[in-house]
């Protein structure tokens, strides 16, 4: 809650970090009054969320499998082993934020599979000739699709950026709401 409150307090939510000059460090944090009162409404919202659930709240994610798989390929014996696999891992971060929903229409061994694949490309480690990928459960046209997803994310960001200029991102219910009337008045359908 206090790092959410830290980022809230920025002035635009892409200002870099370094150049935030902030005499007002009270700002940045959370009173322990504001903490306590927002940590038992996050705690009630969580035992709903997980007696929706049923406390079912196992997921595949693709960073064990991104580790297994480097090390099948045999690749940590390379002198820019660690670099690929913080640059798959960077990757998979990444990806969590794909407008293209790549983790909802996705295998997590695809996912790694094309992490990794284009991690290696941008680092310059060399996989086997053959056509790896297959071994992992992904067909050459769903790899092909996934790193072009994975590469569209630089793009994304800086349009983004730009839509968004010197404003805040929206980061309460209140605000989301506010955002969509001010798209919905620009767009003439207010």
């Amino acid at each position: 809650m206090n790092v959410y409150a830290y980022l809230d307090s920025f002035p635009s939510t892409f200002i870099e970090p370094e150049k935030l000059q902030t005499n007002n460090t009270e700002s940045c944090y959370l009173s322990e009054g504001s903490y306590h009162a927002q940590r038992t409404l996050l705690l009630r919202t969580e035992a709903h969320i997980l007696r929706i659930l049923s406390f079912q709240t196992h997921v595949s994610l693709p960073y064990t499998l991104c580790i297994n798989y480097l090390q099948t390929l045999d690749v940590f014996n390379q002198p820019r082993a660690s670099e690929l696999a913080k640059r798959a891992f960077a990757h998979l971060n990444t990806a969590l934020l794909s407008p293209q929903l790549l983790y909802l229409t996705h295998q997590p061994p695809c996912l790694a599979t094309a992490a990794i694949y284009l991690a290696a490309r941008e680092v310059g480690v060399k996989l086997p000739d053959n056509e790896w990928w297959e071994v992992f459960d992904t067909d050459r046209e769903e790899l092909g699709f996934l790193v072009v997803g994975l590469m569209s994310m630089e793009g994304f960001v800086a349009e983004e950026k730009a839509k968004w200029g010197k404003r805040k991102v929206p980061m309460t219910v209140d605000d989301v709401e506010a955002e969509i009337e001010r798209r919905k008045i620009m767009n003439g359908n207010g």
